[in-house]
Formats: structure tokens, sequence, C-alpha cells
């Protein structure tokens, strides 16, 4: 390869470089600008929207509704007790200090 050809695909590859850069700059200024837009538009309103959404929209049983979510805690809660009162209370056991926690039966409350 002679030097005049060795010179000229350098310069070639400068002026490839040189277009790339400049093309990679638009492109990087462009999806910038699309991004700070999508962000400006993206308003106290559209947040509140989502979470309202998250709250009591659309509710299925593998992904359900916040709302849902509460109603079937209480439901478990409620269920819960209801089965605690038809326990005995014979049934349950007595405090003893050897095998119990360090926490007073009187001092449990308060």
């Amino acid at each position: 390869m002679s030097k005049k050809q060795d010179n000229e695909d350098r310069q070639m590859e400068k002026n490839h470089m040189r277009q790339r850069r400049a093309l990679n700059n638009a492109l990087g200024s462009i999806l910038g600008t699309q991004n700070s837009q999508t962000f400006l538009a993206f308003g106290f309103e559209d947040a509140l929207d989502l979470q309202i959404e998250r709250i009591e929209g659309e509710s299925t049983a593998l992904r359900p509704n916040r709302l849902d979510r509460v109603d079937k805690i209480e439901n478990e809660l409620l269920k819960a007790v209801l089965e605690l009162k038809d326990i005995p209370p014979e049934n349950f056991l007595s405090v003893d200090a050897t095998t119990d926690v360090n926490t007073p039966p009187d001092d449990f409350f308060g």
C-alpha cells in the first residue's frame, strides 16, 4: 500500500468518524428532547390517575387492586376472630413462667 493510499484511507476514516459523531449527536439531542417532553408532559393529574387506578381500578385474581386486597385482609381477619371466639377458653394455654416469653401477663397491654 502506498503512502498516498494510506493517507486517503486515514482521511476517509476520519470523515466517517466525523459523520458518525454528527449523526450520534443529532440522535442524542432528539431523544433527549423527547425524554424531556415526556417527563414534562407527565403531570400531577397523571400521577393521581395512576394511583387511583392502582387503588380502585381493574382487579383480577392474580393482580387484585388495593381495595380488593384490603377486603381480603379484612375478611381473613374477621374469619380468624370468629374461629378464635368459638374455641372454648379451657383450650387455651395458661401462663407458664418457664416456657413463656419474658413479658409479665399484667404488662402485656401497658
